[in-house]
C-alpha cells in the first residue's frame, strides 16, 4: 500500500513537471515568434522605443501585482475551504488593480515627461496610458496562475498559459500590420488581456462554488489576512523588477536606442531560459514544502534531487547559450542586432545564479520565510540601482550586465542558507513552527 502511495505521489511530480514545462515552452516560443517580429518589422530605433516602454511596464506589472499573487497562493494551498479562501484573495486582487489603474492613469502625463517623452520616445506618453489596462488584466492573469499552481491544476495552468502568450502574439502583431507603430503592440497586450480574464473567470466559475467564493470576497479579516502577508512580498517584486527591467529602463535613460535594443535582446533570452528551470520548480515546490515529522527527511532528499536536476539543466542551457548564443541570434533577429550576441555571453553567469536563487526562493516562501526573503532582496535593489548608474554611462549595455550580476550575489548567498538551515535539523525546524 505504502509503496502505491509512493509511485502515485512520484507519478503526480512528474506530471505536473511535464505540464509546467509544456506551461513554458509555450510561453517562451510565442514570445520569441512576436518579438523577433517586432524587431524586424519596427527596425532598431522604434524597437528600442517598444523594448524602453516594456521595460516601464513590466516594473510596473510587479508593482501591481504587489504580492497579493504568491500570498493567495500560499493561503488558498493551506486552506481547508480552497472556493472561500479565492473569494476573499479575489476581493483583494480586485481592489488593489483598480487603485493600480488609477494611480497609472493620472501619472502618465506626469512621468512621460520625465523619462523620454517626446524625445527621444514620441509616442511614449500615450504608452503610458495604455499601461494602466496592460497592469490591470496582467494582474489578474498571474492571480489565476498562480491560483493553479497553488492548488496543483499544472493542466489549467498550462492552458491558461498557452491562450495568454498566444493572444499577446497574435493581436499585436494583428495590430502592428494595421498600423506600424509600439502603440499597435500595446492594444494587442490590452485585448489579449480582456480574452485572457473572461477565459479564467469561466472556468473558475464551471469548476469551483459561486456561492462560496462571493463569500469569501464579503470576509474582511481573511481578506485583510492575504493583504498582511503580501506586504513584505512587495519588496521582492520590487528587487524582482529591479533585477529584470532596471538595467534596460537605466540604458534608456543613459544609453543609445541601439544600446537598448541589443541589451534587452540578450536579456529576454536569459530571463525566458529561467521558464525551463520555472517548469521544474512549479510542478514541485508545493509538494516539497508540505513538510511533517513523518516525512522530513524524505523531502530532504527529494529536495536536494530536484535541486541537482534544476542545475543540471541550468548547466545545459548555460552551454547552449556559450556555443549557439550569439549565431542565434544573428540569424533570427538579424545583422543589425549582432552585438547583443556579447551582451549575452557577459549574463550567463546571471542566468544560472538566478535560476538557483528563485527555486530556493520560490520553497522559503512556502516555509513562510518571505519577510526574512524580502529583506535580503532590498540589497539587490540598492547594488543594482548604484552600479547601473556607475557602469551604465561609461559601458552602456556591458556596464548593465555587470551590475546584474554583481547585485544577485548576496541574495543568492542568504537563500542557499536559509534553505540549508531548514533541512539541518528536524528538531530545531519543529521547533520553530
Amino acid at each position: 500500500m505504502l509503496d502505491k502511495w509512493k509511485m502515485k505521489l512520484k507519478n503526480e511530480l512528474v506530471s505536473n513537471i511535464i505540464w509546467s514545462f509544456l506551461a513554458k515552452a509555450f510561453a517562451m516560443v510565442f514570445y520569441f515568434i512576436a518579438d523577433v517580429f517586432y524587431a524586424r518589422y519596427l527596425g532598431i530605433d522604434m524597437y528600442a522605443e517598444w523594448v524602453f516602454f516594456f521595460s516601464v511596464a513590466s516594473m510596473a506589472f510587479h508593482i501591481g501585482w504587489f504580492g497579493i499573487n504568491i500570498s493567495s497562493k500560499v493561503h488558498i494551498t493551506n486552506s481547508d475551504n480552497k472556493d472561500y479562501c479565492l473569494g476573499a484573495a479575489l476581493g483583494v486582487r480586485i481592489f488593489i488593480s483598480s487603485i493600480i489603474l488609477l494611480t497609472i492613469i493620472l501619472a502618465a502625463p506626469f512621468l512621460a515627461g520625465r523619462i523620454g517623452y517626446p524625445c527621444p520616445y514620441p509616442n511614449l506618453k500615450k504608452l503610458l496610458y495604455v499601461m494602466g489596462l496592460m497592469v490591470f488584466f496582467n494582474s489578474f492573469t498571474e492571480f489565476f496562475k498562480h491560483f493553479y499552481i497553488g492548488t496543483q491544476k499544472l493542466k489549467k495552468l498550462c492552458a491558461t498559459t498557452f491562450i495568454e502568450y498566444f493572444a499577446y502574439c497574435i493581436f499585436s502583431v494583428f495590430f502592428l500590420f494595421i498600423n506600424n507603430n509600439p502603440t499597435s503592440i500595446a492594444y494587442g497586450y490590452c485585448i489579449a488581456g480582456a480574452v485572457i480574464l473572461i477565459c479564467n473567470i469561466l472556468t473558475i466559475l464551471h469548476n469551483y462554488n459561486g456561492h462560496s467564493i462571493l463569500q469569501g470576497i464579503r470576509d474582511l479579516q481573511l481578506r485583510k489576512k492575504i493583504l498582511k502577508y503580501a506586504i513584505p512580498l512587495v519588496l521582492t517584486s520590487i528587487g524582482s523588477l529591479v533585477l529584470m527591467e532596471m538595467d534596460t529602463f537605466m540604458l534608456g535613460l543613459f544609453g543609445t536606442k541601439q544600446q537598448v535594443s541589443i541589451y534587452s535582446i540578450a536579456k529576454q533570452l536569459v530571463s525566458k531560459a529561467t521558464n525551463v528551470n520555472m517548469a521544474i520548480w512549479t510542478g514541485t515546490v508545493a509538494s516539497l514544502a508540505m513538510i511533517t515529522k513523518e516525512n522530513f527527511y524524505e523531502k530532504k532528499n527529494k529536495f536536494k534531487k530536484v535541486s541537482l536536476f534544476n542545475n543540471a539543466v541550468s548547466i545545459f542551457i548555460c552551454l547552449c547559450f556559450a556555443l549557439f548564443g550569439g549565431i542565434a541570434i544573428r540569424l533570427i533577429y538579424g545583422k543589425e542586432y549582432i552585438d547583443a550576441g556579447n551582451v549575452l555571453y557577459l549574463l550567463i553567469p546571471y542566468y544560472f545564479l538566478s535560476c538557483m536563487a528563485s527555486f530556493y526562493a520560490n520553497f522559503l516562501d512556502f516555509m513562510g520565510y518571505a519577510k526574512m526573503r524580502a529583506l535580503w532582496y532590498i540589497s539587490v535593489i540598492v547594488i543594482n540601482l548604484t552600479l547601473n548608474y556607475l557602469l551604465i554611462p561609461k559601458y552602456g549595455a556591458v556596464g548593465a550586465a555587470i551590475a546584474t550580476i554583481v547585485s544577485i550575489l548576496p541574495y543568492v548567498s542568504y537563500c542557499v542558507y536559509a534553505v540549508r538551515k531548514i533541512f539541518q535539523d528536524k528538531d530545531d525546524l519543529f521547533a520553530i513552527k
